[in-house]
C-alpha cells in the first residue's frame, strides 16, 4: 500500500494541473445561462443584459434581445461562473413581471430562481428608475420614464454548492485515473519524472496567480496554453543555466511575484504593469511607500499553493538527481534545453492568436487585455508594440514644407497687456466629481466656482486616470499629445532626453526666468533629468522646501500652502523680472484612506457623511486645495504687475473600486472619467470664458494667446488643430461639432491630424527645424 501511494501521489500532483486546464479551460468551463421567465410586459423596447464582475466586460458580455409582450422568456447565455449580478436595462416598457429564473450549465439544470428569491414576498423596493414590488410568487417591475428605461439587479449565488463539489469530485477522479497509469510509466522512465514536475509547477504558478487576481474565468485553453508554454521556456533556460529545478523555482517565484505586483497595481490605479512602468520603477516605489498592501485570501491561498508544489518539486529532484555526466555531455544536454526553449518561444510568438491579440490604450480595455489574454502574453504584447513606429508617408522634407503654412510667429497685438507673472499650477488630483455624478450639493471648491471675472474656466480632458502624473504635465508644457505615443508611454523617462520645446524654454526665449517646483523628491518622474531639457533655469524640490523651513504637512504630503508659501518667496526674489513659475503639488496624492490631519469639509458633513470614507477624505483635501488657491490668487490680486495664474488638476483620484462605483453615476462617455478642472485668471482686464472643453495639449497655444504672446508656427499649428479637434487624448478625440471619437487612429485620414502627427514625430524621435519653435 506503502508503495503505491508513494508510486500514485507525484504522480497525482502533475495530473492535477493537467486535467483543470483541460476541463475547467477547455471541454467543460464553468459558463452558465441564465433563462428568464417574463409575463405582462406593457409595451415593446429591448432589453440589454450585463453580467459581470468587473466594469470594464460589461459591453463584452452585453445580451440584447426582443422585450414585449409577445417575450415569455429569454436566455442569457455563457455568464461566467463567478457572476453573481446581472443588470436587466429594458427601454420603451412601462411595466413587466418576472415569473422565475432557471439556471443550467451545458444544457444541465441547476435551480430555479423565483421571484421571492429576488425579492421577498409582499415587500416593495423603490429604485432610482423603477418600483419593484413582489406578490404571490411574482415580481412586477413599475417603470418611472420608458424613454429612459428601468434597471433590474438581480443578484444570487446561481451555482449551487453541490453543483461545485460534485464538479471538481469528477476532476480529482480523473486526475487519480491519471495518476494511477502516469504512476506505472514514471517508475519504468524516473528520468519523465523531474521535467514532468517542472511543467506542472510552472503551470500551477500561472494558475495561482490568474485565481486570486480574478483572471482564471476569463482565459481559454489556448491563452493559457501560450502563457504556460512561455513560462516553461524561461523555466528550460534556467535549468539549463543553473540546476535542473532550480530554475523552475525562480519561474515560479518570478510568475506569482508578478501576479502579485500586478494585483496591488491594478487595486492602486485600474490597470496592471506596463513596460514603461519599469523605467519608472523608482517613482513609483516612493509614491507607493506610503500605502499598506494587504494581501487577499485568495492571494495566500494561491501562494501557499506555489510553495507547496516548489517543496514538492525540490523533493522529486533530491530523490531523482540524474548520475553525473561526462562535461561534453552535459553541455549537450543544456543546449538542447536551451535550444528547444528558444524554439517554443519563437513558435508561441509567431502564432495567430498572439498575432491578434491587441493593446489598444484606453485604461479598461487594458485591464480586460490583461485578465482575457494573461499577464505573460499582454505585457509581452504592450513591450513589443510600445515603440513608436514612423507614421506612414512621413519625412523630414514634408514637415519642413509644412512651415510655408505658418507665419514666422504671430505678432501680439499693439498695446496688449502681457503678464510679466505666470504661475502655472498643476495640482495633484484636483478635478469636480459633480461631472460624474457627486451630488452637486457637495460643494468643496466655492472659491474656484466664484472666479467669475478675468477667467478662462472648463474641464481639462487628460491621458491619465488616478496616476502617472507626469504624462499631463507633458502635454501641459509641451504641446505634445499622448495619443500619438505608445501604450503605457512615460515621455519623461523615455522621450525628454535632449533639448525639447516647452512653454519653459518660450519663456526662456522672451527673458523670463524659468523655475520649476515639486513638494517630493527630485529624480520623481525623472523631473531632476528632463526639467533642464524642457528649459527650467531651476528645479526646486523638496530638499528645498527643507532649507527654506519646516515644511507643513497635510495627510502625510507637503500641503499646498507650504508649496505656495515657498513659490511666493521665489518670486519676490525677482523683484518685477518677468518669470515662469511652474509649481506640481502633492498635497492630494492617494491613498485617501486615513483622515490623519485632515478636516472634514463642511459641505461633505452636511451632505456627504454617508458617501464612502476615502471619498469623503479625497473631497475634504479639495477643499483644503481650494482655500489655498484662495490665498494664492489673493496674494497677487491688488499687485501692480501683471498676473496669470494658470491652474489644472493631473487626474482623477484613484478611489477604491466601492467608491467609483458610488459616484461615478453620470458617466456618458469613457472620456468622462479623463477630464480634471482648469482655469487660468489674470489680475487684469480679460474676457471670460466658462465651461470652456479642451485637452491638456492645448494649453501652450491657450496660455500664450491669451497673454498676448507671440505664436511660434508650432502653436500656431495647435491653434489650427484645437479649432476642428478641441480635445485630442491618448483616450479619445472630440472634434469641434460634438462627436466623439475613440481613438486619434480614427482620424488619420484627416491631413490636419497626419500634419499634427507628422510634426510630432520629428520633434521627439527625429530632426526638426527648430524655427517651428522660434520667436523673433
Amino acid at each position: 500500500m506503502y508503495k503505491w501511494i508513494m508510486r500514485t501521489l507525484p504522480a497525482l500532483f502533475i495530473t492535477l494541473p493537467l486535467v483543470f486546464i483541460i476541463v475547467f479551460l477547455g471541454y467543460f468551463p464553468m459558463h452558465y445561462d441564465v433563462v428568464l421567465h417574463t409575463d405582462n410586459i406593457v409595451g415593446e423596447g429591448i432589453c440589454k443584459s450585463y453580467g459581470s464582475r468587473f466594469s470594464e466586460h460589461m459591453l463584452s458580455n452585453e445580451v440584447t434581445f426582443y422585450f414585449g409582450s409577445e417575450l415569455k422568456q429569454a436566455t442569457i447565455k455563457g455568464a461566467l461562473y463567478d457572476v453573481r449580478t446581472f443588470y436587466m436595462v429594458t427601454s420603451d416598457v412601462t411595466a413587466y413581471d418576472v415569473v422565475g429564473i432557471d439556471i443550467y450549465v451545458h444544457g444541465v439544470h441547476l435551480r430555479h430562481l423565483s421571484a421571492e428569491d429576488i425579492l421577498p414576498d409582499k415587500e416593495v423596493l423603490e429604485g432610482e428608475k423603477a418600483v419593484l414590488s413582489s406578490q404571490d410568487g411574482v415580481l412586477h417591475v413599475d417603470v418611472h420614464d420608458p424613454n429612459i428605461g428601468s434597471t433590474l439587479t438581480i443578484s444570487s449565488n446561481f451555482i449551487p454548492t453541490w453543483f461545485w463539489i460534485a464538479y471538481f469530485s469528477v476532476m480529482l477522479l480523473i486526475a487519480i485515473l491519471l495518476a494511477l497509469l502516469l504512476g506505472f510509466i514514471l517508475e519504468r522512465y524516473p528520468a519523465l519524472k523531474l521535467p514532468l514536475m517542472s511543467a506542472a509547477c510552472v503551470a500551477v504558478a500561472l494558475l495561482s496567480g490568474m485565481y486570486f487576481c480574478d483572471s482564471l474565468p476569463f482565459q481559454t485553453y489556448i491563452i493559457f496554453g501560450l502563457n504556460w508554454l512561455l513560462l516553461l521556456a524561461l523555466a528550460m533556460v534556467f535549468n539549463a543555466l543553473t540546476l535542473p529545478f532550480l530554475g523552475t523555482l525562480v519561474t515560479m517565484l518570478l510568475s506569482t511575484g508578478w501576479y502579485i505586483a500586478n494585483y496591488f497595481v491594478i487595486i492602486l490605479r485600474g490597470k496592471p504593469i506596463l513596460p514603461a512602468d519599469l523605467k519608472a520603477v523608482g517613482t513609483a516605489a516612493e509614491v507607493m511607500g506610503g500605502y499598506t498592501f494587504t494581501p487577499s485570501g485568495k492571494m495566500i491561498l494561491g501562494v501557499a499553493v506555489v510553495v507547496l508544489y516548489g517543496i514538492l518539486l525540490v523533493l522529486v529532484w533530491n530523490k531523482n538527481r540524474p548520475k553525473k555526466q561526462p562535461l561534453k555531455k552535459q553541455l549537450l544536454r543544456r543546449g538542447i534545453s536551451v535550444a528547444a526553449a528558444v524554439l517554443i518561444a519563437v513558435l508561441c510568438l509567431n502564432t495567430k492568436t498572439y498575432k491578434n491579440m491587441d493593446t489598444f490604450a484606453w485604461d479598461n480595455v487594458l485591464i480586460k487585455n490583461y485578465h482575457e489574454q494573461g499577464a505573460i502574453l499582454s505585457f509581452l504584447k504592450s513591450a513589443a508594440n510600445s515603440k513608436v513606429k514612423k507614421p506612414e508617408g512621413y519625412s523630414r522634407e514634408i514637415v519642413n514644407s509644412y512651415l510655408a503654412d505658418y507665419a514666422s510667429a504671430v505678432p501680439a497685438e499693439d498695446g496688449a497687456m502681457q503678464p510679466t507673472r505666470i504661475i502655472m499650477v498643476m495640482n495633484e488630483a484636483f478635478s469636480d466629481l459633480r461631472s460624474v455624478g457627486l451630488d452637486g450639493s457637495i460643494d468643496v471648491m466655492p472659491f474656484i466656482d466664484s472666479l467669475d471675472e478675468n477667467v478662462v474656466e472648463g474641464s481639462l480632458y487628460v491621458s491619465i486616470f488616478g496616476g502617472g502624473t507626469c504624462n499631463t504635465e507633458f502635454e501641459g508644457l509641451t504641446g505634445n499629445t499622448l495619443a500619438f505615443l505608445s501604450v503605457g508611454a512615460y515621455p519623461y523617462t523615455e522621450n525628454v532626453t535632449e533639448p525639447i520645446f516647452s512653454l519653459a524654454s518660450y519663456f526662456k526665449s522672451l527673458g523670463y526666468g524659468a523655475e520649476a517646483f515639486h513638494a517630493n523628491e527630485a529624480d520623481n518622474w525623472n523631473r531632476s533629468k528632463a526639467y533642464p531639457n524642457m528649459g527650467f533655469e531651476a528645479f526646486h524640490s523638496i530638499e528645498d522646501y527643507k532649507a527654506f523651513g519646516e515644511v507643513v504637512k497635510l495627510h502625510g504630503q507637503a500641503a499646498d500652502v507650504n508649496d505656495y508659501l515657498f513659490m511666493e518667496a521665489v518670486d519676490a526674489e525677482y523683484s518685477g523680472e518677468p518669470r515662469f513659475l511652474f509649481n506640481v503639488t502633492m498635497q492630494n496624492h492617494s491613498p485617501y484612506d486615513s483622515w490623519l490631519d485632515v478636516e472634514k469639509a463642511a459641505s461633505v458633513a452636511e451632505n456627504g457623511s454617508d458617501l464612502y470614507v476615502d471619498t469623503q477624505i479625497y473631497l475634504s483635501l479639495i477643499k483644503a486645495s481650494d482655500e489655498e488657491v484662495r490665498q494664492l490668487v489673493e496674494t497677487y490680486r491688488d499687485s501692480s504687475e501683471p498676473t496669470m495664474i494658470v491652474f489644472f488638476g493631473d487626474h482623477q483620484p484613484a478611489l477604491p473600486g466601492a467608491a467609483i462605483s458610488e459616484i461615478y453615476t453620470n458617466v456618458r462617455m469613457n472620456l468622462d472619467l479623463y477630464k480634471s478642472k482648469f482655469f487660468i485668471w489674470t489680475n487684469y482686464d480679460t474676457e471670460e470664458a466658462r465651461d470652456v472643453a479642451v485637452s491638456a495639449n492645448y494649453l501652450p497655444w491657450l496660455i500664450l494667446e491669451r497673454g498676448n504672446f507671440p505664436l511660434p508656427p508650432f502653436v500656431q499649428l495647435l491653434r489650427e488643430v484645437h479649432e476642428k479637434y478641441p480635445v485630442i487624448s491618448a483616450m479619445g478625440v472630440v472634434d469641434a461639432e460634438g462627436n466623439i471619437y475613440g481613438s486619434v487612429n480614427d482620424l488619420l485620414d484627416d491631413p490636419l491630424i497626419r500634419k499634427y502627427q507628422y510634426v510630432q514625430y520629428a520633434n521627439l524621435f527625429d530632426e526638426i527645424d527648430q524655427a517651428w519653435f522660434e520667436v523673433n
